[in-house]
């Protein structure tokens, strides 16, 4: 053997052999999509089911999917295909660990003496968590709600109206201007909420925490990672974590957002340098930020909730991308809301990039009927990539009495989130009392005395519980339009995956002055033409209907629920 030259760095690398070629044209059908960079999801506990047809019957083959679902960092395994027919191959395997993975098929087509990978990329299936399909969120909003105890007393009224996960803004200390968005100390709790010591504070929150787990809540907790409040800590401390700003008379540049075509400045809110030229500084101020979100999701991830990103959109890439990787690493379970404001490209994109798992939908921004009703069709195209969270309103939007014309504006306007969306949706703390205008959470003010309103809570009430009775409201592309495109009155079916199985009618009137009748004809949709057993969900009456010959009478900002069952 002839002895390497010394000026040579190493000895020059073997090609090893594993036995394995690109496939041929062997493959006619893959139950997936074999677009590049292409995804779909599915939840965790959920059946992973893929399926691949030869050209033609091989007598000889295996079929293998090489993946790394469940797997160790940069470990993968192979799972065996079942024979179905002939040509037909399946697999069948449940998914325990979210996570985003690829996967390939690789097959032999002479016992597994030989190997050919599927000549297509790989494919990637994004795993969420479970508790996702189905969110009924409340946002409650500490300024008005009193101390920790208050929440506590809160809580079981909360649960009472059906929901099961509770959003609180930001409780941080708060720094000069008051907004929970403003912190000035990102690991401590506002005193306002409970006595002068911090730990004192963190036990009462403790209690909190206990109460929710009880009833049943999971929590969701706000990230805000992009700013700090000009007076906080950070900023007295570490004023060199602050992008500079020459304009400026402290130098310290400030947050804002971009709203009708002009840019706003936050006064009061300054930005983290997370691009810091210095090593070692812009290393402190990453693990400092990335310790402060590991603290909060702690509690999130203790009730089997979630956390939300605050302005995901004005976010820094590189630091997202990496506090992701952490959160994941230490709670793989928990979800992942972010409030990200972009075109439909750039949302697809980091779906998958960073595996959010609910965005923030903006139905709020299409008051009309038919506006509303393509929103809702987009929202069912694109779910099997992308899920969003569809309140009526938010905490930053007015109330239903301010958008829509009248506070009772709500009830038909959840109908529609609730029950015609894909199982996540929500209130603003007021909505249910049909408060007239929208809560100011800047600022630390008395707890609120809100004036009930039995027609809306019950109205709120019931949409939870018929959402929470049947999958077919948690699912994406099973929502059939049957209003004629009527100018006022949404109407949609809802329909199981088999033939087999209950289907819903809704109907809500978003006219808040005038009532309607619509005819409807279901006769092509249920494959019947004479009549079915209707349960109306709202009053418990039974009933049996002709499909092909139906009229629906709905009041002002009215709501039908009608369950179909099988003739």
């Amino acid at each position: 053997m002839t002895e390497k030259p010394s000026f040579l760095p190493f000895p020059i690398p073997e090609l090893k052999l594993r036995n394995m070629r690109i496939g041929k044209e062997d493959i006619l059908r893959r139950s997936f999509s074999v677009v590049p960079d292409d995804f779909f999801r599915i939840y965790r506990n959920e059946t992973l089911r893929v399926e691949m047809e030869f050209h033609r019957e091989e007598v000889n083959a295996k079929v293998l999917l090489y993946t790394n679902i469940e797997c160790s960092k940069d470990e993968w395994q192979e799972l065996e295909f079942e024979r179905k027919t002939a040509r037909v191959y399946s697999l069948s395997y449940k998914v325990a660990r979210c996570g985003s993975y690829k996967f390939k098929i690789k097959y032999s087509l002479d016992d597994g003496k030989t190997w050919y990978w599927d000549r297509v990329p790989f494919s990637q299936v994004i795993v969420d968590p479970e508790a996702l399909r189905d969110v009924r969120m409340y946002t409650l909003i500490p300024a008005v709600s009193g101390t920790i105890n208050d929440w506590i007393e809160l809580l079981p009224k909360i649960a009472a109206l059906g929901f099961n996960a509770v959003h609180l803004l930001p409780i941080t200390s708060l720094d000069f201007s008051e907004s929970p968005y403003s912190a000035y100390d990102l690991f401590s709790i506002e005193k306002t909420y409970d006595g002068e010591n911090t730990y004192s504070r963190f036990a009462v929150f403790e209690q909190f925490i206990e109460k929710a787990r009880e009833l049943g809540i999971r929590l969701c907790f706000d990230l805000v990672l992009n700013h700090i409040g000009i007076r906080s800590k950070m900023v007295q401390m570490c004023p060199e974590w602050i992008m500079p700003d020459n304009s400026e008379k402290d130098g310290l540049k400030r947050a804002g957002c971009w709203h009708m075509n002009s840019w706003q400045k936050w006064g009061d809110l300054v930005k983290i340098y997370y691009d810091h030229p210095h090593p070692d500084m812009r290393r402190d101020i990453w693990d400092y930020m990335t310790k402060y979100s590991l603290f909060w999701s702690h509690f999130a991830q203790l009730t089997g909730g979630m956390i939300r990103l605050d302005n995901l959109h004005s976010s820094h890439e590189g630091f997202i991308t990496h506090l992701l990787d952490e959160l994941r690493g230490a709670y793989p379970n928990m979800g992942v809301m972010a409030e990200f404001f972009t075109d439909s490209n750039t949302i697809l994109k980091k779906a998958a990039e960073w595996q959010i798992n609910l965005f923030l939908a903006n139905q709020w921004e299409y008051p009309y009927a038919s506006n509303l009703r393509e929103y809702l069709r987009y929202i069912h195209d694109i779910g099997k990539k992308v899920r969003f969270h569809i309140p009526i309103t938010t905490h930053d939007t007015g109330v239903p009495a301010q958008l829509f014309g009248k506070a009772g504006a709500a009830v038909p306007r959840y109908a529609v989130t609730a029950l015609m969306g894909t199982g996540q949706t929500g209130i603003v703390q007021g909505v249910e009392y049909g408060h007239p205008k929208k809560i100011e959470f800047i600022g630390r003010k008395e707890k609120y005395e809100f004036r009930e309103n039995e027609s809306i809570a019950e109205g709120i009430r019931t949409i939870n519980r018929v959402c929470a009775e049947s999958s077919v409201f948690h699912k994406h592309g099973n929502l059939e339009f049957v209003d004629g495109n009527h100018g006022a009155v949404l109407g949609a079916l809802r329909y199981p995956d088999g033939e087999r199985g209950d289907r819903y009618l809704i109907f809500a009137n978003l006219d808040v002055h005038n009532g309607y009748r619509l005819p409807v004809n279901l006769a092509s949709l249920v494959k019947n033409t004479g009549n079915v057993p209707i349960e109306d969900r709202i009053s418990g009456s039974r009933y049996e209907s002709p499909v092909c010959d139906m009229t629906i009478d709905i009041e002002p900002c009215g709501v039908r629920i009608l369950r179909i069952g099988n003739a």
